[in-house]
């Protein structure tokens, strides 16, 4: 039976390290993140470097989602175990820490057109350390701020809580980290 898996966390916890591991280890496993490539995707990351109202920023997130959606069910009807490297916890982490909505309002939206995961990891990371994993990237967005990205830790640790997500200590080394996760997987894998 295939199964759906999410990594969700702030940038710098290194998720997408850990699913680009994954990824090389097993070949059972399709990969796939969010905002997606599809022109909706795109759109919705461009924004995320340039002043927009945090509505535009919602309702693009979602139609990509919507889409993206569909997607994961037909990789999952296939056989495949899916991972998707954020969802719709970010949508709700990050959007509610523009302080327009609500993490319950940005949670329920949603609910019509997303999966539940078999399993969520959020990978926790003090942000002051992420900020300094994410120093030397080129490109920064309006999120990679530390007191946005504070309030977006909480959401994280807010949803994980109320959602019953696995959470892992994203400070510790690369290989604890992966070796943490892997053991986590291997329970529904």
């Amino acid at each position: 039976m295939s199964k759906f898996i999410v990594f969700e966390g702030i940038d710098g916890s290194g998720k997408s390290t850990a699913a680009n591991t994954l990824a090389e280890i097993s070949e059972d496993i399709f990969i796939t993140w969010e905002p997606t490539d599809s022109q909706v995707g795109r759109l919705a990351n461009k924004v995320a470097y340039r002043d927009a109202s945090p509505y535009l920023e919602l309702f693009l997130y979602l139609a990509d989602r919507a889409e993206h959606t569909g997607e994961i069910k037909c990789e999952l009807a296939k056989g495949h175990n899916v991972l998707c490297d954020r969802y719709w916890g970010s949508t709700a982490a990050y959007q509610a820490a523009h302080g327009v909505m609500s993490l319950d309002y940005l949670v329920n939206i949603q609910k019509p057109f997303v999966l539940e995961a078999d399993i969520t990891v959020l990978f926790d990371l003090d942000v002051e350390v992420a900020l300094e994993r994410i120093s030397g990237r080129d490109d920064t967005s309006k999120y990679e701020r530390k007191d946005f990205l504070e309030k977006v830790r909480r959401n994280y640790l807010e949803l994980a809580s109320a959602h019953g997500w696995e959470t892992v200590d994203a400070s510790r080394e690369l290989e604890e980290v992966k070796q943490d996760v892997s053991e986590r997987l291997a329970s529904i894998l």
